[in-house]
């Protein structure tokens, strides 16, 4: 009986969870008991919806503490491409938190229509701009702190534009094409 209750319960939530992407540039991380704010994630980030509490969602998120700093959260180790960072308190793994349902999206390709936007405009101002699937998540950083000073970007336009492009590169998370 209590496998049958166990069996249950897991298909339950497995069919009530639903994949969800950041939809803002950055978004406050709630405590789901005091609702403070512990931290930040990023743009895009891909999250599992486990329930809606009013103007509140909350979230799961999985991924891997990054190596040189235990209070992020990234698709890998070596950091390279953050999902969060945590004010005080180390990562793990997976977590779970609140954040204003406003914020999420059920559209990947909508969490990053604006920054995507800004990229292609930016760039084919002065030539053709590559498919991001055309290099590695660890070479865009080289490609576009060259182009920087031509472009005219910010630092915080660069990082913006950065976190997209390693995004969806050919070995980053998100799988458009």
């Amino acid at each position: 009986m209590k496998k049958i209750i166990l069996a249950l319960t897991f298909l339950t939530s497995i069919l009530f969870a639903k994949d969800m992407f950041i939809f803002n540039e950055k978004v406050d991380l709630l405590d789901s008991t005091s609702k403070n704010v512990v931290g930040q994630i990023y743009e895009g980030s891909k999250v599992e919806l486990l329930k809606e509490e009013g103007e509140y969602s909350l979230i799961k998120v999985k991924g891997e503490v990054v190596d040189s700093n235990p209070k992020s959260l990234a698709y890998t180790k070596d950091g390279i491409y953050l999902l969060l960072t945590l004010n005080s308190a180390n990562a793990s793994n997976e977590m779970e938190f609140l954040v204003k349902s406003k914020d999420l999206t059920d559209k990947e390709i909508l969490a990053w229509d604006e920054i995507e936007l800004t990229y292609y405009d930016t760039c084919t101002s002065c030539h053709a701009a590559h498919k991001p699937k055309e290099h590695l998540m660890e070479e865009w950083d080289a490609y576009l702190s060259a182009m920087q000073g031509f472009a005219k970007i910010t630092d915080a336009e660069k990082n913006r534009i950065l976190r997209f492009l390693q995004s969806h590169a050919s070995n980053g998370p998100v799988k458009l094409d």
